[in-house]
């Protein structure tokens, strides 16, 4: 049952006052660069196939069957050096683990196994991408793993940050939450539609991802005109959603509502801006600058949802009340 008080509870749980330390750094260190780095990956990947380099390697896991014969050009040099990057990416997460089992913190373990078994997942799809030469189902479903990577490490670093000892909310600021996640529900929804559809735009948009092979790299059937449109539209019902979640808490008195204004304010910031940038690119032909800064926006708004829908999940998750609709 929800605890109820005269105070109001602050939007997030409380953090821990001490951090377990391993190789000298704490787990909050380990978690957020984990975070950055599936960020970071995810970019470079876009870059990979911007540059036309997804074919500079043409063999997994080196970059060719004669690799101390050949010189590295431009192009195998940025595909194996994202390679090598992507690989790293286990270092920060050995290391929260690390941390994680010197303080207990055993309600991590899954996410920590989750990480990994996507790890393993992106090295396959890795390996698929490289021997079915772009077919732009597993170019898709590479980028979309990467997607998922990051809400797990959005998952990780929230919660090594938090307590685990239940909060208290009053019956006043329950109403208002379970109205707030509501919202959230469907903003976080609303954002998955716009990334799978993004893909879709550029599975079937003019950067193929390899210029190193005179052979045309398959691309998906839709009509890039019509499923640009409909990214479009995604997007704006984005936007339509964070306007409705700035009225409902504009003027509200409680801590939870301007949590809610202040955290849809920057995604609607970030989202416009995305936008903005996407009918640029769209208007004078998807130069390649343009399409990497929208894609490094993308993975920064996605990111942003992630967070802001952990805020509103997991406070009221502490809460154990049978009346939140979690």
């Amino acid at each position: 049952m929800v605890t109820v008080v005269n105070h109001s509870v602050a939007p997030m749980a409380a953090p821990r006052a001490e951090q377990p330390v391993a190789f000298g750094r704490s787990l909050t260190f380990w978690t957020r660069a984990t975070l950055l780095w599936l960020m970071a990956i995810t970019v470079s990947g876009a870059v990979v196939r911007l540059t036309g380099s997804g074919l500079g390697c043409l063999d997994w896991p080196t970059c060719t069957a004669n690799t101390e014969l050949d010189a590295p050009g431009f192009h195998a040099t940025i595909e194996f050096g994202n390679r090598v990057i992507s690989g790293l990416a286990i270092l920060p997460v050995i290391g929260a683990w690390v941390a994680a089992r010197k303080d207990s913190r055993r309600e991590l373990t899954p996410w920590f196994v989750a990480m990994v078994v996507g790890f393993f997942g992106q090295v396959i799809l890795g390996m698929l991408v490289v021997r079915a030469h772009l077919e732009p189902e597993f170019v898709l479903g590479h980028f979309l793993l990467s997607i998922v990577l990051i809400a797990i490490g959005v998952v990780l670093d929230y919660r090594a940050r938090i307590s685990v000892s239940p909060e208290s909310i009053s019956e006043a600021e329950l109403a208002r939450v379970i109205g707030q996640l509501k919202l959230v529900r469907y903003l976080f929804l609303a954002a998955t539609a716009v990334v799978v559809v993004g893909t879709l735009v550029t599975g079937s948009g003019p950067h193929t991802g390899s210029e190193t092979t005179g052979e045309p790299v398959p691309r998906l059937g839709f009509d890039i005109r019509e499923i640009t449109r409909i990214h479009s539209l995604l997007g704006w019902l984005l936007v339509a959603i964070i306007v409705v979640g700035l009225v409902r808490s504009r003027g509200a008195p409680d801590r939870w509502a301007l949590h809610e204004q202040q955290w849809m304010t920057r995604i609607g910031g970030l989202a416009l801006l995305q936008g903005g940038v996407g009918y640029l690119q769209y208007a004078i032909g998807v130069p390649v600058g343009l399409v990497a800064i929208h894609i490094a926006l993308a993975v920064l708004l996605w990111t942003s949802i992630c967070w802001y829908t952990l805020t509103a999940i997991y406070p009221l998750r502490q809460t154990r009340s049978e009346s939140v609709p979690l």
